[in-house]
């Protein structure tokens, strides 16, 4: 059965009453850690002039954040299936094999990037060469690219809360098996995340103070939508 975005709202709603205290504390908290990771870089080397040193520790510390985002993903994950849920299981994906969901969003990372580079090579040599006809297929091939990176996102849209169920299986395969339950339902999902848009407006209108009840609850609702694709629900 598939059900609307209304009703996966619902059972998000129904996972989360009364129980907000918890995924609000790893919001917080999540918040926080990414707010001080992505300032090393800036910290640690403030003339941008030593750019390697300065990419180096800005790509580590993107691996870091992709192992911590899994963190509010677990709790919520147990919580849906009637779990109280731990703060501990912020650190999931440091104590399961972390190198699972590393290469995974590597993968997706390179797979995104890859696919603009035809557009933006034609686009630079066009403009180098004065050539209107180059620059407009260009524009044409990055406009593409950016539709097929939100087809391999969606495609891969799945990948974390596949990995927190089955933290031993390798990243192609946690990619394959998010691709599989995917197809047929990319377009669902895409409304469903759309449909979050006037909330998070809200939310940031509020101060971003709204984000902190908006975000787990954006997040429950795609889950629930996991579960009815795994046959939980």
């Amino acid at each position: 059965m598939k059900r609307t975005s209304s009703q996966l709202k619902q059972l998000a709603r129904e996972s989360l009453a009364h129980r907000f205290s918890l995924p609000v504390m790893a919001c917080v908290i999540t918040f926080g850690i990414i707010m001080l990771v992505n300032m090393l870089p800036a910290t640690l080397f403030p003339d941008t002039g030593n750019s390697i040193s300065y990419l180096v520790i800005s790509f580590i510390t993107d691996l870091l954040l992709s192992i911590l985002s899994v963190g509010p993903v677990t709790i919520l994950l147990d919580m849906s299936r009637g779990s109280d849920g731990q703060l501990s299981d912020l650190l999931y994906a440091f104590r399961h094999q972390p190198d699972r969901i590393i290469v995974s969003q590597l993968i997706i990372s390179l797979l995104s990037t890859v696919i603009f580079l035809p557009g933006i090579l034609v686009f630079m040599l066009s403009s180098i060469f004065y050539t209107a006809f180059g620059i407009i297929i260009g524009s044409l091939l990055i406009f593409a690219a950016v539709i097929g990176s939100v087809v391999i996102r969606l495609d891969f849209a799945l990948v974390t809360p596949l990995y927190i169920d089955n933290p031993q299986t390798s990243a192609i395969d946690l990619l394959r098996e998010s691709r599989d339950l995917m197809r047929g339902n990319r377009l669902r999902y895409f409304v469903l995340e759309l449909s979050f848009i006037p909330i998070m407006l809200l939310a940031v209108v509020a101060c971003f103070v709204g984000l902190l009840w908006a975000v787990p609850y954006t997040q429950m609702t795609l889950l629930e939508f996991y579960r009815e694709l795994v046959g939980e629900i």
